[in-house]
């Protein structure tokens, strides 16, 4: 990752989640148990602390009920 570049990247990545997340009507928690990615995880993906790997991307997507594209695209 390229510092300052990356971080951007991971927050603005991090506010697209907690918007669909939130357009779906879903607490933390609720995406955590139905996506299997631990609540705290989550927590730091939305705040632009971690990067999240394919396979947890389609978790979420998969626990959200969207396409990854939809993830993906923010």
């Amino acid at each position: 990752m390229n510092g300052i570049k990356d971080d951007k990247i991971l927050k603005k990545f991090g506010k697209h989640l907690a918007k669909c997340r939130k357009d779906k009507g879903l607490s933390l928690r609720k995406l955590a148990d139905l996506s299997d990615v631990d609540f705290s995880q989550i927590h730091r993906i939305e705040k632009g602390i971690t990067n999240p790997s394919l396979t947890m991307l389609l978790s979420l997507a998969e626990g959200m009920e969207i396409p990854i594209e939809e993830l993906i695209r923010f």
